[in-house]
């Protein structure tokens, strides 16, 4: 035998089902074989141990049962090698293991129907590639929309005749920090700063948002779209300085890490690399969570009366008109619209990072609650 090979009951849909994910994950470094098939080229071993348990014969001959077999398994897959480095060295992780592994294999039955409701029809990971580059794509309609709507801004805030001249606040930097100062304050109007360089950062990042929502040139769209929305966050100063603003630019930095090898590849060409999922996955239960957070940690006697959302509509940003409608709803109401503010905020988030269903329903819990938002508040892009 040139590689390990995995024995398990072809019989036991719970058996196949998991089986089947581990195969995804290990790839052509693990063969697998249903002990109705295997076991007769294995005569030394008890039929009945195939039976109770997985089992995996190493190339050298050696037997793994059971949870050893899982991990050990798992192992030979990209990246799978921690839980059987805990095997192996954490004390108390192989017999707390072998005793769960022992209880699940004798409760096969229920847990089957538990794996199918929350995981799905099918355990072996889909792939994010179609959600990805949905993803990209509204990625790119976001930025799109900000470059546009700040366009016609930039002469009034930051141009020759501004509030705040890019020119004056880049000529200060520079007096009070040197050549540090594209360190301290990084954009492109260091080259030039200048009222057509604003406009230049505009219609570029507006023509990165237009090719990244169509799928082509997915890289350089990312980067030339983050570099000037940076730039012009810089030397916005106050006006480009809201949480919605830093969201996005966090956001496009770690779109880049969802497509690092290929740069003129189109949004949905490739597998996005898996540590740009956990990178998002992880800011948006930041986002979601630190926002249940901070309002419990405020001091506010509002939220902890539960009564924020009297005041909240009449003294949001730019309230529209659902507005008002929403603030004389009755107080009850608000109460419970508050309640369930501070679930989906403070608890749902942890869903991330349970199994596919469940985070299905996380997910559309969440931009149910931001869809809500954006209809009765204005944030720009930030829902």
């Amino acid at each position: 035998m040139s590689k390990p090979l995995l024995v398990y009951d072809g019989e036991c849909g719970f058996c196949r089902t998991w089986v089947e994910r581990w195969r995804r994950a290990t790839g052509d470094a693990v063969e697998y074989a249903p002990s109705q098939e295997a076991a007769a080229r294995f005569p030394e071993v008890d039929r009945k141990r195939f039976a109770e348990a997985v089992q995996l014969r190493e190339p050298d001959g050696r037997w793994f049962a059971g949870a050893a077999a899982t991990f050990r398994t798992l192992a030979h897959a990209p990246g799978g090698g921690f839980w059987w480095w805990c095997y192996r060295r954490v004390p108390g992780f192989s017999g707390a293991s072998e005793w769960l592994y022992a209880e699940v294999a004798s409760h096969r039955g229920p847990l089957s129907r538990l794996t199918h409701w929350v995981w799905g029809q099918h355990v072996a990971p889909p792939g994010e590639r179609a959600t990805a580059g949905v993803f990209l794509r509204g990625l790119g309609l976001i930025y799109a929309a900000a470059f546009v709507s700040l366009w016609p801004q930039l002469g009034g805030l930051v141009g020759h005749d501004g509030i705040y001249p890019v020119a004056g606040f880049l000529g200060l930097v520079r007096e009070r920090v040197g050549q540090a100062g594209p360190w301290w304050y990084p954009t492109l109007c260091w080259l030039a700063p200048a009222d057509g360089t604003l406009h230049v950062l505009c219609a570029l990042g507006t023509l990165a948002g237009v090719s990244l929502a169509a799928g082509f040139a997915t890289m350089p769209a990312l980067i030339v779209a983050w570099v000037s929305y940076l730039s012009l966050a810089t030397v916005c100063q106050d006006f480009l300085w809201f949480q919605w603003d830093s969201l996005l630019l966090e956001t496009g930095f770690l779109a880049l890490f969802l497509f690092p090898r290929r740069w003129g590849a189109r949004a949905s060409g490739e597998p996005p690399a898996r540590a740009g999922i956990l990178l998002l996955r992880w800011l948006l239960f930041r986002l979601m969570f630190s926002s249940a957070v901070v309002k419990l940690s405020s001091g506010d006697p509002a939220w902890r009366s539960l009564t924020a959302l009297q005041y909240h509509y009449q003294t949001q940003p730019l309230p529209p008109w659902t507005a008002w409608y929403a603030h004389h709803l009755p107080i009850g109401f608000q109460k419970a619209s508050a309640v369930t503010m501070f679930l989906i905020e403070g608890l749902v988030p942890f869903l991330i990072f349970a199994p596919r269903r469940i985070r299905f329903a996380a997910a559309g819990t969440m931009a149910g609650l931001q869809a809500i938002i954006l209809l009765t508040g204005n944030y720009g892009v930030f829902n």
